[in-house]
Formats: structure tokens, sequence, C-alpha cells
């Protein structure tokens, strides 16, 4: 019984931990609008020769 008990409890940590939504800069739209500021900000070109996400 034991077991069973703990194995369900490790079940619902998981299945909780998979369930929240990711964080804004993990999706694929915010990874190309970092990238798109970051290419701007440190890699030197202007907001005119970068295409805007």
């Amino acid at each position: 019984m034991k077991k069973i008990t703990g194995l369900l409890l490790i079940l619902f940590f998981v299945l909780g931990a998979c369930s929240s939504p990711k964080p804004y800069y993990k999706t694929a739209k915010g990874k190309k609008k970092t990238k798109y500021y970051n290419d701007i900000q440190f890699g030197g070109k202007s907001a005119s020769q970068m295409k805007k996400p």
C-alpha cells in the first residue's frame, strides 16, 4: 500500500510540474524577439538592417 501511495505521489508531482505554462522567452516567438533585440544591442547591427520578427 505504501508503494502505491508513493508512486501516486510522485506521479502527481511530475504531472504538476509539466502542466505549468512556458515563460514567454522560451516560446518560439519569444526566442525570435530575443535574438532580434540582442543582435541590435550587442551585434552592432542597426534596426534598419534587421528583419523584424
